[in-house]
């Protein structure tokens, strides 16, 4: 399982990446514009995936968790996809490095709501790298409303792009 997590992983910074570059095209108000949506602008979902990245791998390395008041959310562009470029490093490290041993934990955390959870580990990480993808086609979607056309950021076309068949 390894190799899967790490295809994701580094499929998620690609994806990000080619998604941040139809993000640079916009301007500061349309990346902060409000729309009917959760977190209310590109620019907060952007801050949310971020946050939640940084509180499920801190939960998955056994570190104290992230509080959401401690976040120092972007304000700009250029802060955001500093953040996000630091954030992916961490992931594909965190991917690239995790034992499939663990796939049999359980994994027991705290919501950021105060309620304990045990979960398996196995879908903790489905759920991680979900999330993400979520949130990603919400941005994708929000693009197009704002007359952008950003390209398809399937895993498959990352896969194809990147003949990355260890998974």
């Amino acid at each position: 399982m390894r190799p899967t997590f790490a295809t994701q992983a580094r499929a998620n910074r690609w994806a990000n990446e080619a998604l941040y570059a139809e993000l640079k095209k916009l301007s500061p108000e349309q990346l902060a514009q409000g729309f009917g949506v959760n977190f209310g602008s590109i620019l907060g979902i952007a801050n949310h995936t971020i946050l939640a990245d940084r509180v499920w791998l801190a939960r998955f390395l056994g570190q104290a968790p992230v509080a959401p008041a401690g976040f120092a959310a972007a304000t700009d562009f250029t802060s955001l996809r500093v953040l996000r470029q630091a954030q992916d490093e961490l992931v594909v490290a965190f991917a690239e490095a995790f034992e499939p041993a663990r796939l049999s934990e359980t994994l027991r955390y705290t919501s950021m709501e105060g309620t304990p959870h045990a979960e398996p580990l196995a879908v903790c990480l489905a759920q991680f790298f979900n999330h993400q993808t979520f949130h990603r086609g919400q941005i994708h979607a929000l693009l197009g409303v704002l007359g952008l056309n950003p390209p398809d950021l399937d895993l498959i076309y990352y896969q194809i792009a990147h003949r990355d068949y260890t998974a």
